[in-house]
């Protein structure tokens, strides 16, 4: 259930940004987040009682790191591909996917161009 209602607020966040994101003049998320040399960008977008959203900038290469974290979360493609593991399968996604990570399953990321990603837990 959590899954679902997290779907439905980053739904609602990508097709109107003036409702939750009022007062941050945040039109175009892709826009809102630019990549770094050295290491990917990370850059909190909101906070709620339960969860947080994040977005991410990754250049061709950079990668996250296998980790793992207590709680369900998913990421949203906003731009590029990358390449996810999940528990030692590999995803490929791509601009306008989702996909789940599941709580306790270790978890990475690899962008194979230049990547922008939505990420919520």
């Amino acid at each position: 259930m959590r899954s679902f209602l997290m779907t439905c607020l980053v739904g609602l966040l990508l097709a109107a940004p003036g409702s939750v994101l009022a007062g941050q003049d945040v039109a175009n998320l892709s826009q809102a987040i630019q990549y770094s040399e050295g290491s990917f960008a990370k850059k909190p977008i909101f906070k709620g009682e339960n969860y947080v959203i994040l977005l991410f900038a990754f250049q061709k290469g950079q990668q996250l790191k296998p980790h793992t974290i207590p709680i369900d979360a998913f990421i949203q493609v906003l731009e590029g591909t990358a390449t996810v593991d999940i528990d030692g399968q590999e995803y490929e996604v791509t601009a306008g996917e989702k996909i789940a990570l599941p709580k306790n399953l270790s978890h990475a990321l690899t962008a194979k161009e230049n990547f922008k990603m939505l990420l919520v837990k």
